[in-house]
């Protein structure tokens, strides 16, 4: 989420909210309880962004969380609302902190922004302890064969990193996952897009005022894909 990223621009906490991601934390509370995270384990947020699930996980559910992002500009304003020794600036590809560091891993809305999908899942792996669980959510593409007419636009969102479900749980297993579970969540994707259109007029206009520049052919082509929203639990195996 580095340089002109959409979500550095304001206009993304002002329809996301300090999450940066559909849902809020409806689904953060979901994974959570299924991996039966407590007090005593420890947490890493890929792609912290503002700070907001590190500050929800500690202070709501006691956890011990730790964040990274590559944007300077994101960190700086969660180490304002929280503690500076719980954010650092890395990414995903090569993540700041020795191996089996973590009793889990959460990517909420961000493995579709890393540079190289497959190295950020061999980097979760390697910090994971065995045992430890991968929480994910996401956009995916429901039409993955139209993906190549997206992935050439210079957008710098999660909307241009959208990937085929089949091909994240084909990498999670070659590493060494196990994945246990997958839900699909469109409608809170849907959700966001409604309300996206109602604020800004059209699609067009919203990506226009977060990217500055005109999206029209990226908009066609996010179309074809039919984007939609999901959640996915992965386990190291033992």
């Amino acid at each position: 989420m580095s340089g002109n990223c959409a979500y550095e621009n304001p206009e993304m906490t002002r329809l996301l909210g300090e999450t940066l991601r559909p849902g809020g934390f409806e689904l953060t509370d979901k994974g959570i309880r299924y991996c039966n995270w407590s007090s005593e384990h420890r947490l890493l947020d890929l792609g912290c962004g503002q700070g907001a699930t590190v500050r929800y996980l500690n202070d709501k559910w006691g956890l011990s969380a730790r964040g990274i992002d590559p944007s300077h500009k994101l960190i700086k304003i969660a180490r304002k609302k929280g503690h500076d020794e719980e954010f650092k600036i890395g990414k995903g590809e090569s993540i700041p902190f020795d191996d089996e560091s973590f009793d889990g891993v959460i990517s909420e809305c961000t493995l579709s922004l890393m540079d190289d999908l497959n190295q950020t899942l061999g980097e979760v792996f390697r910090v994971l302890k065995d045992g430890g669980y991968f929480f994910m959510t996401d956009v995916y593409a429901r039409k993955p064969e139209m993906l190549d007419q997206l992935k050439n636009d210079p957008v710098k969102s999660c909307m241009r990193g959208l990937y085929a479900l089949a091909g994240l749980k084909y990498q999670l297993k070659k590493r060494g996952f196990q994945v246990m579970m997958t839900e699909d969540h469109s409608e809170m994707l849907k959700q966001l897009l409604v309300k996206a259109v109602f604020e800004y007029g059209s699609m067009d206009a919203f990506w226009k005022k977060t990217t500055g520049s005109c999206v029209s052919n990226f908009q066609e082509a996010l179309i074809k894909c039919k984007p939609g929203y999901y959640i996915m639990i992965a386990r190291k195996e033992k």
